[in-house]
């Protein structure tokens, strides 16, 4: 699914909540984008993901999620980063155990 136009937002009929909503209820991919402006990195930015798509069906399209949502992706991302991290520093310890 995608919102074009999204430089004429005042003339906005579909809210981007309106829109993630509807996507992950079809599970589509859901995207706003601008072809005169360029926002959301525009057409070009749009056929990237979706052949990034098309190639990998496991690719994650963030365009997808809420500002919330990335946030506790990413804070998920560094929590499973530092504990990764943690566990080699303990390993490597053992190493030099004995």
């Amino acid at each position: 699914m995608v919102g074009n136009k999204d430089d004429m937002y005042e003339y906005q009929e579909v809210t981007n909540e309106e829109g993630l909503t509807l996507a992950k209820e079809i599970n589509a991919i859901y995207k706003r984008t601008s072809a005169k402006s360029q926002q959301h990195g525009g057409i070009d930015d749009l056929f990237k993901v979706l052949g990034k798509k098309f190639l990998n069906p496991n690719f994650e399209i963030t365009s997808n999620l809420t500002k919330e949502e990335l946030i506790k992706r990413e804070e998920k991302k560094k929590r499973s980063e530092i504990k990764k991290l943690h566990q080699q520093q303990l390993q490597k310890k053992k190493k030099n155990c004995c």
